[in-house]
C-alpha cells in the first residue's frame, strides 16, 4: 500500500513538472502583446479572441490565447495555449526636473490613494538617487505616510540635484547680460557681478561657450542611461509601467539684434569674431538622441512607457532670448511612448495628466501568438494589431527584437 501511494505521488509530481515545463516552453516561444482598446475614452472589455488580428512584419499570425486583465488580476481567458501570464505590476516613476513643482505632490498623493495596491512594486528615480518601496512597507504603512515621505524625497533630491544646473544657468544669464551691455553700451545691468563685468568681450565669449558646454553635459536626459534602464527591465517579469515626468528646459541665448551689433563691432578683431561664429554653431546643435534605438529598446522590453511633459513659460530678461532646448527629448520620448502603447501628455497640471494616464493603464488584453516563421538575429519584428468588424483606438507595443 505504501509502495502504491509512493508511486502515485511520483506520478503526480512528474505530471506537475511536465505541465509546468510545457507552460514554460509555450511562454518562451510565444510573443505577448498587451493591447488597450478604447471607444472614445472608454475601455472596451467585451471583445473575444476572434475579434482581434495580429500581423508580424505584415504577415497574419494565429492568436492562440487572450487574457483580459484588470489591474493585477486576470478576469477572463480564451484560447488553446497553456500560458500562465504574470500580471503583477511594477511602477517606475522617473522625475527629471530642473525645479520642484508643488503640483507634483498632488500627483504623488493620488498615486498612493488610488493607483498602487499592496501587491504592486514601486521604484522611484530622481536626479540624485533610486529608491525601492518594498511590499512590506506597502502592506504595513499608512498610504498618507508613504505619500508624505515620497514627496519629501522628490522635493529634496530635485533641489539638490539641480543646484549646479541652476548655478550655471545664473552664470550664463550674467554673461549674456554683460555681452548685451557691451554691444549697446547702454549701462544695462543684470544681477551685477563685477567678476564678470570686468572682463571684455574677448574673455566673455569663450566663457559663455564653456558654460553652455557644462550645461549640455548636465542635461537631464542621458541616452546611455535610458537604454541601460530598458535593458534591465527587459529581464524583469510582470507588467512594467514607466512614468517619465520631465520638465521643459530653456537655454539663455544672446538676442539676434545683439549678435548683429557685436559682429559689426568686431570686424577689425577677427580672432574674437571667430569665437562669436563658433558660438553660432553651438546654437544650431543637432539632437543627440537616437529616437529609433530608444523606441525599439523600450518596445522590446515590454514596457508601458508614459511621457508627462511639464510645460512652463520661459523667464524674460532684457537682451536675453530663452531658447527651447527640449525639442529632441520631446520628440524622442513622445514617439517612444506611442511605440510601447503608452501615452503622452503636455501639461501645466501634472495631477490631471497623471490621473488620465493611470486610469487608462488599468485594463488591457494580453494576446499571445507563436511566430509561424523564425526571424533571423538582430532584427526588429514589427507588430500590428487590428480589430474586426468595428474600428477602435488601439494601443500596443510596436514590435520586439530577435537576437
Amino acid at each position: 500500500m505504501k509502495k502504491l501511494f509512493l508511486i502515485l505521488c511520483l506520478l503526480l509530481i512528474s505530471a506537475l513538472i511536465f505541465t509546468q515545463a510545457k507552460i514554460a516552453m509555450a511562454q518562451e516561444k510565444s510573443i505577448a502583446v498587451p493591447v488597450r482598446v478604447f471607444e472614445e475614452n472608454e475601455f472596451v472589455d467585451n471583445l473575444n479572441i476572434q475579434d482581434f488580428e495580429i500581423y508580424q512584419d505584415g504577415v497574419k499570425q494565429q492568436i492562440k490565447a487572450l487574457y483580459l486583465a484588470q489591474k493585477d488580476r486576470i478576469v477572463r481567458e480564451e484560447g488553446s495555449l497553456e500560458i500562465d501570464p504574470d500580471v503583477s505590476r511594477t511602477f517606475y516613476l522617473l522625475f527629471q526636473l530642473t525645479e520642484y513643482n508643488p503640483k507634483i505632490a498632488d500627483s504623488i498623493e493620488y498615486f498612493f490613494s488610488d493607483v498602487i495596491t499592496e501587491n504592486d512594486s514601486l521604484e522611484i528615480m530622481t536626479p540624485m538617487k533610486n529608491y525601492t518601496l518594498t511590499n512590506q512597507a506597502l502592506q504595513s504603512m499608512p498610504r498618507e505616510k508613504l505619500a508624505e515621505e515620497m514627496i519629501k524625497i522628490v522635493r529634496k533630491d530635485t533641489q539638490t540635484g539641480s543646484s549646479q544646473y541652476k548655478s550655471l544657468m545664473r552664470d550664463l544669464r550674467r554673461i549674456v547680460s554683460s555681452l548685451s551691455g557691451s554691444s549697446s553700451r547702454s549701462g544695462f545691468e543684470f544681477e551685477e557681478d563685477s567678476s564678470i563685468d570686468s572682463f571684455g568681450i574677448e574673455f566673455l565669449l569663450p566663457r559663455y561657450r564653456e558654460t553652455l558646454s557644462q550645461i549640455e553635459q548636465l542635461r537631464l536626459v542621458n541616452q546611455t542611461n535610458f537604454l541601460e534602464f530598458a535593458r534591465q527591465l527587459k529581464n524583469k517579469t510582470g507588467q512594467k509601467f514607466v512614468y517619465f515626468i520631465y520638465e521643459r528646459e530653456f537655454r539663455p541665448e544672446i538676442q539676434p539684434r545683439i549678435i548683429q551689433e557685436l559682429t559689426s563691432m568686431l570686424q577689425d578683431k577677427p580672432h574674437i569674431l571667430g569665437n562669436l561664429q563658433d558660438l553660432m554653431a553651438v546654437y544650431s546643435r543637432e539632437p543627440k538622441l537616437d529616437t529609433q534605438k530608444i523606441m525599439r529598446a523600450y518596445s522590446d522590453a515590454g514596457i508601458y512607457f508614459n511621457f508627462l511633459f511639464i510645460d512652463k513659460k520661459p523667464s524674460h530678461y532684457s537682451g536675453i532670448q530663452m531658447h527651447e532646448q527640449s525639442e529632441d527629448v520631446f520628440n524622442s520620448f513622445s514617439k517612444t511612448a506611442k511605440a510601447t502603447g503608452g501615452d503622452v501628455y503636455t501639461t501645466q497640471n501634472p495631477l490631471v495628466s497623471f490621473k488620465n494616464c493611470t486610469q487608462k493603464n488599468k485594463n488591457y488584453y494580453l494576446l499571445y501568438y507563436t511566430p509561424e516563421k523564425a526571424s533571423e538575429g538582430d532584427k526588429f519584428n514589427t507588430i500590428e494589431v487590428k480589430t474586426k468588424n468595428k474600428k477602435y483606438k488601439l494601443s500596443y507595443r510596436s514590435g520586439y527584437i530577435t537576437y
